[in-house]
């Protein structure tokens, strides 16, 4: 398998150089758990670990290390199968959430892809507002987002299931299609291109496995019917994977999720919602919340009935929740400086 079907460009040859003076070669991280992982070179799969340099370095910054879709200098492990992660080369996009929980850290989900294609069914699970959410942390992470409404076949209002769709996405595109039948996924198959690398992001029991499969020819990720009950479904991805297709073009797979926290979204706000920013530059004030100021563009669309409630609404909420995650990163901040004063002063006081 050459480099280029793993996704490697002109531009990595450039950033490996340092490297390749080392002595190492390059890799693509295909599988994550933990410390270990599971490499593609252009000549075999391995087992990888991280070097203890490289852990240090990241200083417990989780974000630094290897992720699946990384590209990373890799040395050989003599005799074995094995080798050893030495660096992680620049990455050109990331999407990440913040974790779930109280804690404000980041979780990238995976990195260098082109596509993020944001699956949600047609069935009575479909939700505008987390299909909100997840264009912002698909616009935020540098790739193009492509909407996919899956499980037609289920839907009896498939022209208002689809033209709702279209709304929230704004510019993204929106395919309709069944994993099921086949029905679409010519149109999905064609965007992705030899040496193209996509990702596939949704809730659990959406069809993101199955539509892999319809990709890939065969059954190579393993799926559940959903419960009748409430049309949810388990969890068949345990971890991010990566899969390679039979005609060119990688594809990642991530577990189903549950909630969509958003990490960051200063311009991914912005393209999610671009009816508002096209709006914004009427507004009177420039850091216009478009809340309550006087003069404001925003709100006078919303009053005139030019904007949909439920559009703003979504935006404002958003807003605050970026406004908090701020806020959170500043106290985070703030502890952590305040713990390193502490280790200093004690190391400063011993030594006295």
């Amino acid at each position: 398998m050459g480099l280029t079907k793993l996704g490697w460009n002109a531009a990595r040859d450039e950033q490996f150089a340092p490297y390749l003076a080392k002595g190492c070669i390059p890799a693509r991280v295909a599988v994550e758990d933990k410390h270990f992982y599971r490499i593609w070179t252009v000549a075999a799969e391995l087992t990888a670990q991280i070097t203890g340099k490289l852990i240090h370095e990241a200083r417990g910054n989780h974000a630094r290390l290897p992720k699946v879709g990384d590209w990373v200098a890799v040395k050989l492990v003599a005799n074995e199968e094995k080798a050893a992660i030495q660096a992680v080369l620049p990455r050109h996009t990331q999407i990440v959430r913040k974790t779930s929980g109280r804690d404000s850290a980041a979780q990238i989900l995976a990195t260098n892809v082109e596509i993020v294609f944001l699956v949600t069914a047609a069935d009575g699970t479909f939700n505008a507002a987390r299909l909100e959410r997840m264009l912002v942390m698909a616009h935020e992470s540098g790739a193009r987002p492509v909407v996919i409404l899956n499980k037609i076949d289920l839907c009896d209002r498939l022209d208002t299931k689809l033209a709702e769709a279209t709304r929230v996405a704004g510019e993204a595109l929106v395919l309709a299609v069944c994993a099921l039948t086949g029905r679409g996924m010519k149109k999905l198959s064609a965007l992705i291109q030899p040496g193209d690398t996509v990702v596939f992001i949704g809730t659990s029991g959406v069809g993101k496995s199955s539509l892999i499969n319809r990709l890939y020819g065969e059954d190579l990720m393993p799926t559940v019917e959903v419960r009748e009950q409430d049309a949810k479904g388990r969890h068949t991805t345990s971890w991010r994977e990566m899969i390679f297709l039979p005609k060119g073009g990688v594809v990642i797979d991530t577990p189903g999720m549950r909630e969509f926290h958003i990490w960051d979204a200063s311009q991914g706000a912005k393209e999610t919602f671009p009816e508002i920013e096209a709006l914004a530059p009427g507004c009177h004030f420039r850091d216009c919340s478009h809340t309550q100021e006087k003069h404001c563009a925003v709100l006078s669309a919303l009053t005139a009935g030019t904007l949909p409630r439920e559009r703003y609404e979504s935006f404002v909420k958003l807003q605050l929740e970026i406004t908090y995650l701020r806020a959170a990163e500043q106290r985070a901040g703030w502890q952590d400086r305040r713990k390193s004063d502490r280790v200093a002063h004690r190391v400063f006081n011993k030594q006295d």
